[in-house]
């Protein structure tokens, strides 16, 4: 009945914190692959403030305008009162944090869904939660909608779930907002999920249970049925860790430049792919530049990291779900990148050699898995500041500023003014004498070590910890 975990083909497979269980377990999800919908954009809302991070991503699927807007709208309101809730609060060490992933439950003309997973950090622990939006080609529909009646669809929980000890019973009421995750697996079973200490306590994990199919069928709605269809119908395809993934590692491809003598500084893009990865590998021309993906994102659009990798630039890790990894125990760390490394590495060849910590927050814990995946730590000595609301020439100030040789310079994919500002980087830096150089040049003959973190390669440069880098 109760399962602590949500499996799923194509990329939507375990989300971190969740326990694998076996294939046969009735909970497991399906998911569509974003990569195989045309079209289909990752967006994202980020901020940090002195108390909290915020990073939610959503899809903005193609004929389906209406959910995009919807969900965008939902987690802007949510990171406000996440906000406005822990600007109440002392500061904490790590910063409080709201993170939110996605998976694609159905996608056709007639039925989408999606499925977000919220974490939100408290500065002592995680707690999570699941709820899944559809689309019937004109309106937006909650979970609850798949069944005619919640009475009846929480009667049937109770009964599911009356045999462990551990659930709260008396909560499993006909409330719209405790049925707010409803999915179907590959058998049209109907999956119902909750959320972290909802009906139990948060030692339980994932909760859920799955009705069989020939039980699920008095309970649903028209709209219901023709969801369990559109699940059933998707194809599932192979989750990039249950592939053979590439054993070579992604090199340094070797530059005409000697970073010992000349002028060198490293550009590098975070939080990509996204709406203007495009336009940033265009803006760069054969200039080569060091892009860290994360997991989610990189997973649905392998397309632009086949053109990272065939332009010559060095693709990097940057975490799944852009979590902050010091909150993280070592084994969530380890599948933070470790996923990441899968998907990155079915689009490129090779897996990548280099990782940068979410919000450039590392500590020993990072530092000991990263090197245990055998990837160097890189963070930044120069923010371009390159937020929405920057323009392109506050962007080439703040670079152009900040540079020394061997700088390492901080920019993103996720602002419309970072293209517009490569170009003026570019040419001012030029001017100037710098040679663009990925991270791993930067360092020439000192090949990075695994596990070191790197913030720049000026000759005074240490590492986060006080240690001179190699």
């Amino acid at each position: 009945m109760l399962a602590a975990a949500c499996c799923a083909c194509g990329v939507g497979f375990n989300s971190p914190g969740d326990k694998v269980p076996p294939s046969s377990e009735p909970t497991v999800l399906t998911f569509v692959d974003p990569a195989a919908v045309p079209g289909l954009q990752v967006q994202t809302i980020y901020k940090e403030t002195g108390k909290t991070n915020v990073h939610l991503t959503y899809p903005q699927i193609p004929g389906a305008t209406p959910l995009s807007d919807q969900i965008r709208a939902d987690l802007v309101a949510e990171a406000k009162a996440f906000n406005e809730k822990t600007a109440k609060g002392k500061a904490t060490l790590p910063k409080s944090e709201i993170n939110v992933e996605w998976q694609l439950t159905a996608v056709s003309p007639k039925v989408s869904g999606v499925r977000l997973r919220t974490g939100r950090y408290d500065g002592a622990s995680w707690v999570n939660s699941t709820r899944t939006l559809w689309y019937d080609g004109a309106r937006v529909v909650t979970s609850d909608l798949l069944v005619k009646n919640l009475d009846a669809l929480a009667r049937v929980v109770g009964a599911r779930l009356a045999g462990d000890a551990e659930v709260d019973h008396a909560a499993i009421k006909p409330d719209p907002a405790l049925f707010d995750s409803l999915d179907f697996n590959s058998r049209g079973d109907l999956v119902v999920e909750f959320d972290d200490y909802e009906i139990g306590p948060g030692a339980l994990g994932r909760v859920a249970t799955a009705i069989p199919k020939q039980d699920a069928a008095p309970l649903l709605s028209d709209f219901g049925r023709a969801a369990q269809r559109a699940v059933e119908s998707a194809r599932p395809t192979t989750p990039p860790e249950l592939r053979e993934p590439p054993e070579v590692t992604a090199p340094a491809v070797p530059g005409k430049v000697d970073c010992r003598v000349a002028r060198c500084v490293a550009l590098t893009f975070d939080e990509g792919p996204g709406p203007y990865t495009d336009r940033i590998l265009t803006a760069l021309g054969t200039t080569r530049a060091t892009f860290f993906l994360t997991g989610t994102s990189a997973a649905a659009r392998p397309d632009l990291l086949r053109r990272m990798a065939g332009d010559g630039h060095l693709v990097g890790n940057h975490g799944w779900s852009h979590r902050d990894l010091t909150t993280l125990p070592d084994n969530r760390i380890y599948e933070q990148l470790s996923r990441t490394q899968d998907v990155i590495a079915q689009s490129t060849g090779s897996l990548p050699a280099l990782m940068r910590p979410p919000y450039g927050a590392t500590n020993p814990d990072v530092a000991k898995v990263a090197g245990e995946l055998k990837l160097s730590v890189v963070t930044w000595d120069v923010d371009g500041g390159d937020g929405r609301e920057a323009t392109a020439k506050e962007i080439c100030k703040r670079v152009t500023s900040g540079v020394k040789p061997g700088s390492i310079v901080l920019l993103h994919d996720l602002a419309p003014a970072t293209p517009e500002a490569i170009p003026l980087i570019l040419k001012t830096l030029r001017d100037r004498g710098y040679s663009f150089v990925t991270v791993p040049e930067l360092y020439g003959t000192r090949p990075m070590q695994p596990g070191v973190t790197y913030e720049s390669a000026t000759d005074v440069a240490v590492s986060r910890y006080g240690r001179p880098l190699p």
